[in-house]
């Protein structure tokens, strides 16, 4: 990876604005394994429909490898229209079903997806029992069986992800460039295998970090034998990828958060830095301090896919 590029320094000399924020962790992070970027045209759905769930519905699907996912469908769903397709990858030893009760992205205007990590991990880790290409491949089947049942838009296919799931879609976009049009990493550790070999095709990208983070450190560090890259260097490498100019662009959001736009960019680049933030999905169901708002993680990242969410007023607790 590059090292940091001059207009990055604007991340860390942003911390003088930021107030302290405490919240409390949950899961861990990811690291490496391998690559392969030679896939196959998925613009064709290679698999039977499923027997899935009905519109304002959810249920776990188990698909014929034996790996399983949770898929929601919104409530208004119409098969006349073509839907965006939002996919979620949940932290080191946690569920699908973890994922998809502290997101709440079935609430938002896409269809989305909740994918079962084996062994509750994600390549390219140091810890997970598949390589780059098992979990690659699981991704396509998941597409496939979603695309022979419901209307799929490809230009709006996203990835998000907690921790060792963030790590997972940023090596998606590397790897996958063709298929996701944006992608949005939380408290992610970034192994230096995620970005080896990577596309060049700019991604729209997110990260949301905090800057106390006691599992992934935000200036980067050590874990399970393996280095992690500080968030700094990642914002660099995706902003040459992204082909942005050095300006960004600094507002204040909830209390400790601030947001950087970086200008310029062929695809958006956005960072969220939250002063004091701990290992955690911020405002979702473990974040037990949430200083920055119930929902706020989730909302920033439909708002920087463009999708529109469920209204706060109508949103369960």
């Amino acid at each position: 990876m590059k090292p940091i590029l001059r207009s990055v320094a604007a991340v860390t000399a942003g911390a003088a604005l930021l107030a302290g924020c405490s919240t409390e962790g949950t899961p861990d992070e990811e690291a490496p394994a391998t690559s392969s970027r030679a896939f196959s045209d998925l613009s064709i759905p290679r698999s039977a429909p499923l027997d899935g769930p009905e519109p304002g519905s959810f249920k776990e699907i188990n698909l014929p490898s034996g790996r399983t996912y949770v898929l929601a469908v919104p409530e208004d769903y119409d098969p006349g229209k073509k839907w965006p397709l939002l996919m979620s990858f949940h932290g080191w030893k946690e569920s699908s079903w973890n994922n998809f009760k502290y997101t709440d992205f079935r609430y938002a205007e896409a269809i989305s997806v909740y994918p079962q990590g084996k062994n509750g991990a994600w390549s390219p880790a140091p810890y997970a029992d598949t390589k780059g290409t098992e979990d690659i491949a699981f991704v396509e089947e998941i597409l496939d069986t979603v695309r022979a049942t419901y209307t799929i838009d490809d230009e709006r296919i996203y990835a998000t992800g907690m921790s060792n799931g963030g790590g997972f879609v940023a090596y998606l976009a590397c790897q996958m460039s063709g298929t996701f049009k944006s992608i949005a990493s939380i408290s992610a550790a970034y192994y230096e295998a995620i970005h080896k070999d990577c596309a060049d095709d700019p991604v729209g990208r997110l990260d949301l970090h905090g800057t106390n983070d006691p599992v992934v450190k935000y200036y980067g560090g050590k874990r399970h034998g393996t280095r992690y890259n500080s968030v700094a260097d990642v914002l660099a490498h995706d902003e040459e990828r992204n082909r942005c100019s050095s300006r960004i662009r600094t507002e204040r959001l909830a209390n400790s958060a601030l947001l950087q736009t970086w200008s310029g960019c062929e695809e958006p680049l956005q960072h969220i830095r939250i002063g004091g933030g701990k290992h955690v999905w911020p405002g979702g169901a473990y974040d037990k301090d949430a200083k920055v708002g119930k929902g706020f993680a989730t909302d920033k990242v439909l708002d920087f896919f463009g999708i529109p969410g469920r209204p706060e007023g109508t949103r369960e607790t």
